[in-house]
């Protein structure tokens, strides 16, 4: 039998030692439901549960998330609000977030859109952002995609390939060890380059941002679209 909060509630926790966590956010839901699930409830905060199943959980659309699993797949759909998630091995994709906070140790992270911050920590798996306003995403290995960014940003990643869209003109950091980075920057964007193999841009005198892009072993590139 599902079980159902129906006090209001602003944040939900999930947590299960091995297996898939599934949260979706449903437009015009007022309860919190996770199918074959225990809920507990502590004031504005539901938590559920698990040791070693799968979890699907639904809860009305921008609700904060905290998810944590040990090993398993994680999957937010439709709208929330601050999602944070902490897994050991295991892919994340979540869909639509006020802000996303994610640490893994192996799996990838694919993320569809975030208005504010978007942070991922990864030891190894492709991370793709398609929307976000400040980034900051380091891996060990693999390739890193930021895809229409309105803010700040980090891109760090010790072997692979690094693509920054950015949609407005801000401070931009990349570096790899080995792998191509290539930067685009919005049309008209006098932007300072600080980068030995780029050279695409550059400007004198005053500037709407900074960019700073080090591969060991990769060409750089920096261009205005």
């Amino acid at each position: 039998m599902p079980r159902t909060s129906d006090v209001a509630v602003s944040t939900v926790r999930v947590t299960t030692t091995s297996g898939a966590v599934s949260v979706t956010a449903e437009p015009g839901r007022h309860s919190v439901v996770a199918d074959g699930h225990p809920i507990e409830v502590d004031e504005s905060t539901v938590t559920v549960d698990s040791t070693s199943t799968s979890v699907h959980v639904r809860v009305p659309h921008g609700l904060d998330l905290v998810i944590g699993t040990s090993s398993g797949q994680v999957t937010v759909r439709g709208s929330a609000g601050a999602v944070a998630v902490l897994t050991t091995s295991g892919r994340v994709e979540i869909d639509d977030a006020r802000s996303v906070d994610v640490r893994t140790g192996s799996g990838r992270v694919t993320v569809g859109r975030t208005a504010g911050s978007a942070r991922v920590l990864t030891t190894s798996g492709r991370v793709e952002i398609g929307h976000s306003g400040d980034a900051d995403v380091t891996t060990t290995s693999g390739r890193i995609v930021l895809r229409d960014v309105t803010g700040s940003t980090r891109a760090h990643c010790g072997s692979g390939k690094i693509e920054i869209t950015m949609a407005q003109a801000h401070d931009v950091e990349a570096e790899t060890i080995s792998g191509r980075i290539s930067i685009s920057l919005p049309e008209g964007t006098r932007a300072r380059i600080e980068t030995p193999s780029a050279g695409s841009v550059d400007v004198a005198g005053d500037h709407d941002c900074v960019v700073t892009a080090r591969s060991g072993s990769g060409r750089v590139d920096v261009v205005t679209r």
